[in-house]
């Protein structure tokens, strides 16, 4: 292992997009802060310094150059997907679907298992289908930290860090902005990273450790963060008209959110408008949108999933989007005027009134309110635009990525310590390790698709029937000869 270089896992599930992009963001932080580390050490150590050190080194004196910053590895792993077992690994795949399909079932699921029972006793049923496979992640990548992007991940990784023995700092990273469940916060973890001061005070309520909470704001991709051009170059960037407002509609990474309606409701009021509409994943929306367009009565640009976000916020007036924490906090970095055009019920209900107490946007749940607001904020001279723009200044938080990645690396072993995975403490505990935790660890190569297990097929039971005879033959083919004859 490395000596200068530190591992960093972040335990994710594509749940939707949020998760992935939070930790994508808090890793493009950690990169720009190791190229500026490498970049400063180079400065101060010049190759004629350098020189000197190795020279004297020779001659045998004392002195000695500094050890170079560390690099960064960094694993982001959706812990469900490859590592949980039927059926879990089955059953968190449904929250997509039922978002989109029957969002009122999500809402009351959240609610009855926002509970300290109900979370402990669905920890209790889902830990025997991924406590091994986690076991196995964090043994090979032998992490110096971890940190959590999702609630249904916390418990489960303080029991294995538990069993395991090692103390690892292990860190959450909250990316609810108010209506946050019950299994955010976990005891024994070294830090809760909480976006607003709504969430640090649930915090609090659960009685933790108050010291443990850091009010660092939702992490975003740094470019929120970095200067661009005036919104008059952006507009012809984009090839937008200089003289119309401009509307910014989001779907969130699926695209959902009734994008569709709301372009055909702003389209039959003929606003006067040009629009920026992203549809994010969501293909068929895209295609219908594509089709309608030469019939709407508004310019519009379509879009599926794109890379240039702060680019086409900086460049709009307004942004029509529901409720999810990334959007806002990201449209809150580009100081624009939120309409919320729908939440998920649940998750997402407490945003609503953090967009619309905090003075930065409305809610708008149907065509003909949202048209009359856009109607509002984007008249001549409104007063409403500009209090949206004050206020989004000020409570808006940019930089919160990098302002994450600083509290994080503050966990990793100071530099030239040894990683606690090349320690006799590791060592050590590996030996004391029941035989069920070692044959957790233990790292199975998987089965081709469409096979199953050689000494399954050869028992007399499977030879009787004539459909799985052929497959038998087929394998027997490619088996040493020493195999056959132990069989």
């Amino acid at each position: 292992m490395d000596a200068t270089q530190r591992t960093i896992l972040f335990l994710i599930a594509d749940t939707g997009a949020g998760h992935r992009s939070a930790a994508n963001a808090i890793r493009n932080a950690i990169r720009l802060i190791s190229q500026q580390e490498q970049a400063e050490w180079l400065a101060h150590h010049s190759s004629e310094t350098v020189l000197a050190s190795v020279q004297a080194r020779s001659a045998g004196a004392t002195t000695e150059l500094p050890p170079p910053p560390p690099t960064y590895r960094i694993e982001i792993v959706d812990v469900f997907e490859e590592y949980s077992r039927f059926p879990l690994r089955e059953a968190v795949k449904l929250y997509g679907p039922t978002i989109r399909y029957n969002p009122r079932l999500y809402g009351e699921v959240f609610r009855r298992s926002n509970r300290e029972k109900v979370v402990g006793t669905i920890n209790s049923i889902g830990t025997p289908l991924i406590f091994n496979g986690l076991l196995r992640l964090l043994t090979t990548v032998q992490p110096d930290i971890i940190v959590s992007i999702h609630p249904m991940l916390n418990f489960i990784t303080v029991r294995v860090l538990r069993e395991l023995g090692l103390k690892i700092p292990f860190i959450t990273v909250v990316t609810d902005l108010v209506s946050l469940h019950y299994s955010w916060f976990t005891p024994n973890v070294d830090a809760c990273i909480v976006p607003t001061e709504q969430a640090k005070q649930l915090y609090l309520q659960r009685g933790l450790d108050h010291k443990r909470v850091h009010m660092l704001g939702m992490p975003i991709d740094p470019a929120f963060a970095t200067p661009v051009d005036r919104k008059q170059v952006l507009q012809q960037k984009l090839g937008l008209k200089p003289d119309l407002p401009v509307v910014l509609l989001v779907g969130g990474g699926d695209g959902a959110g009734g994008l569709l309606a709301a372009v055909r409701a702003i389209s039959q009021a003929h606003l006067p408008v040009q629009l920026l509409v992203v549809t994010g994943r969501n293909k068929r929306l895209y295609a219908s949108l594509q089709r309608m367009r030469a019939k709407l009565h508004v310019p519009a640009q379509i879009f599926g999933f794109v890379q240039n976000m702060p680019e086409m916020m900086h460049a709009s007036d307004v942004i029509v989007t529901k409720a999810g924490p990334g959007t806002i906090s990201e449209a809150l970095a580009c100081h624009l005027p939120i309409v919320l055009s729908g939440y998920v019920p649940g998750q997402e209900e407490g945003n609503i009134g953090y967009v619309v107490d905090s003075g930065v946007g409305m809610l708008a749940l149907n065509p003909r309110i949202l048209v009359d607001s856009l109607r509002h904020l984007l008249r001549p001279g409104s007063p409403e635009l500009l209090r949206c723009l004050e206020n989004a200044q000020r409570i808006s938080r940019p930089g919160a990525s990098f302002d994450i990645a600083h509290c994080l690396l503050g966990f990793l072993p100071a530099r030239g310590e040894q990683s606690i995975w090349v320690s006799g403490n590791w060592q050590h505990q590996r030996r004391r390790m029941t035989g069920r935790l070692r044959s957790a660890m233990h790292i199975r190569r998987p089965l081709r698709q469409g096979t199953l297990p050689v000494r399954f097929l050869r028992r007399s039971v499977i030879r009787r029937f004539p459909l799985l005879k052929p497959r038998t033959r087929d394998l027997s083919q490619h088996l040493p000869q020493s195999v056959d004859q132990n069989h």
